[in-house]
């Protein structure tokens, strides 16, 4: 009976709606793109570009305040909780996220964002490791800045 109360419990909750919130344009997941591939666009154009593409994440706001993110190369779980609100709907928010490959953890993130709009501009630090289902070894992380620009619905977190 308690599992039977866990499994409606739980189908009710996913059942609230889970709306489109933006579209990373670029990802706060590792920071390797800007750090790694971008220097080498002049010399390897089509790589480049590959690599721009993996790393664009939709993220959908969940119900119970969570972000989830999508795209090629990751999957990301987040949080945002708000610092600041101007009447005009702008919000200065802190984020923390949990970064997956296949849902294999490699990484976390912690830093600040910018709403303004449709837009969020977002800075941190990214704390990742190469990990993959193949290779599962947590020996080795790299901390990188990361630089995150996203575009899409015309909300601040909690509206």
């Amino acid at each position: 009976m308690p599992l039977m109360l866990s499994v409606v419990a739980a189908s009710v909750t996913l059942a609230a709606p889970v709306r489109f919130d933006r579209v990373d344009l670029l990802s706060e997941d590792a920071g390797t793109f800007l750090h790694y591939d971008m220097p080498l666009a002049g010399a390897y154009t089509p790589e480049v570009a590959l690599s721009f593409l993996q790393q664009v994440k939709v993220v959908a706001a969940l119900p119970v305040g969570l972000y989830a993110g999508v795209s090629y190369a990751s999957q990301s779980l987040s949080y945002e909780g708000m610092l600041w609100r101007s009447q005009e709907g702008r919000g200065l928010v802190w984020t923390t996220s949990l970064h997956t490959r296949l849902l294999l953890p490699y990484g976390a993130h912690a830093g600040l964002a910018w709403r303004v709009g449709p837009l969020r501009v977002g800075g941190g630090a990214s704390l990742s490791t190469a990990a993959t289902w193949a290779r599962p070894d947590w020996k080795q992380w790299r901390v990188l800045p990361v630089l995150a620009v996203g575009i899409g619905a015309n909300v601040a977190p909690g509206m």
